[in-house]
């Protein structure tokens, strides 16, 4: 290599491996709300049973998601939000369960 080449090469490496001044990377945030499922209960789990089961998980229930049946479950601070839905959706009484995903507009 030429000596222009080397010091091309070195400018590029130490250019590319600084982060631009005053940015500092955040990790991604996740696509959904940390610390929230939604859960939907099988038609022949009543309100009261339903929270039972909700607290037994170790969620409180927030909202019941108009009339749709669905419950807004928020979670410990720390839970994994997905073994959260798993281990709700591993219960019989339960029909569903899924994180409380991040609806975004669409970009024009």
């Amino acid at each position: 290599m030429t000596v222009r080449t080397t010091l091309l090469v070195a400018c590029l490496v130490v250019v590319l491996s600084v982060p631009a001044f005053g940015m500092t990377r955040r990790p991604p945030e996740p696509p959904y709300v940390p610390g929230q499922v939604l859960v939907k209960f099988q038609e022949d789990v009543g309100e009261e049973k339903a929270e039972d089961i909700v607290r037994e998980e170790g969620g409180t229930v927030r909202s019941i998601l108009g009339r749709t049946g669905i419950y807004l479950v928020v979670l410990p601070e720390g839970t994994d939000v997905m073994e959260a839905v798993e281990r709700f959706s591993a219960r019989p009484e339960i029909r569903y369960a899924e994180p409380n995903y991040r609806v975004l507009p669409l970009e024009k």
